[in-house]
């Protein structure tokens, strides 16, 4: 598996690095580490001027010791490592390298600490989970490397659709079957509606129908986790109740397909995988198949 791991020299970008770190594979990794440096562009007195390339050359150095650590994180394990300096739009050099290199998977922090500007904050994931030729994970901590040897909570948003398969078939890539619990879970989309007098809708039928789905579903991972469990919620905001699922079980790290036209709805469009990249608390991975 061809992985490119973007960083930037914060503790977010290093925090990504641990998780994947931490992720065992079957297959050998190949492994990119991409630090993107953004060319200074300034203006104003002579000490405002100083002070900011200083804080460049800061971040650039700090970066640049980050991708030595990143080598170390690796040593020893099934994999091997380059990595790749670029200079410009962070967000556009992450996806054009990952083009380039025919990467599988992209990895990278949700926020970064630039200075000069924000390099790595949400606007730049939001960038690279949108315009990625493939598979994207956005990190967050969750207090997962803090208990290093406890449970990896994994929620698998689930719709029965191509791109949520394929999902399932990129988690399992990693050897997670060891201290793993997964949740499969799907949504029933309840729609909310402005109506004066309240319409009573018979849900159970079609939730039950979906259970049996998403059970059938989660007996499919045990690969994955020893006993998946399924659920089925419900709610008029799909992304919404999949964040407030995760906050509440203290999910670290929720999966979904990029697109999704399930056999029950159309559930996990872009609008959704989107929502959940910008307001999960836990780490995203967007699973998308290579263009």
């Amino acid at each position: 598996m061809r992985v490119l791991l973007a960083t930037d020299g914060s503790v977010h970008a290093e925090e990504a690095a641990w998780l994947l770190s931490h992720l065992p594979h079957d297959e050998p990794l190949e492994l990119f580490v991409v630090c993107v440096h953004k060319p200074l562009e300034v203006h104003g007195s002579v000490d405002v001027v100083a002070w900011m390339k200083e804080k460049s050359e800061q971040e650039r150095q700090r970066a640049v010791d980050t991708c030595k650590r990143i080598e170390g994180m690796f040593e020893g394990a099934m994999a091997t490592v380059k990595v790749i300096t670029r200079e410009g739009h962070p967000g556009r050099e992450i996806v054009t390298a990952a083009e380039e290199n025919q990467i599988d998977l992209v990895v990278l922090g949700a926020e970064g600490h630039a200075v000069v500007e924000r390099v790595f904050l949400g606007s730049v994931s939001d960038f690279v989970a949108t315009h990625a030729p493939c598979s994207v994970l956005v990190v967050r901590p969750t207090g997962l490397r803090q208990r290093e040897h406890a449970e990896m909570k994994i929620c698998l948003a689930y719709d029965d659709s191509e791109p949520c398969r394929y999902a399932v078939d990129q988690l399992a890539k990693f050897k997670l079957k060891s201290n793993v619990h997964l949740d499969v879970v799907s949504v029933l989309n309840i729609p909310f509606t402005y109506m004066s007098e309240p319409i009573e809708i018979d849900h159970e039928p079609l939730r039950q129908s979906m259970l049996e789905t998403t059970a059938a579903a989660a007996r499919s991972l045990t690969a994955i986790a020893p006993e998946p469990t399924p659920h089925v919620l419900e709610g008029s905001h799909v992304g919404e109740t999949l964040v407030q699922f995760t906050k509440k079980n203290g999910t670290d790290l929720i999966v979904l397909g990029s697109t999704g036209f399930g056999l029950i709805a159309r559930f996990l469009l872009g609008s959704v995988s989107r929502f959940v990249l910008r307001h999960a608390a836990c780490s995203v991975m967007i699973a998308r198949q290579n263009d």
